[in-house]
């Protein structure tokens, strides 16, 4: 009878308290290229108003119904201008 090993990858996870991120924390990482996001945004709300989750302040987003898609980071606004 063989013995069987199995190995485990052991993580480090790092805990930063909010509002102390350091430089670079907040990367932005674009997986979708806009051309995709816009025909989904196409699809679903007749236009092409969104933006990438980074790239938007909380103020932008009082201004204007959105929908957001965490997996992607993406925020798809309801309207086709900001009001």
């Amino acid at each position: 009878m063989d013995k069987q090993t199995t190995e485990f990858e052991e993580l480090e996870i790092e805990w930063i308290p909010e509002g102390e991120e350091q430089p670079g924390d907040k990367e932005i990482m674009v997986d979708l290229p806009a051309s995709k996001v816009d025909k989904i945004c196409k699809s679903k709300f007749g236009h092409t108003n969104w933006a990438r989750m980074g790239a938007i302040t909380p103020d932008e987003l009082t201004r204007n119904p959105f929908e957001i898609d965490y997996d992607e980071g993406i925020i798809y606004f309801k309207n086709s201008t900001t009001v």
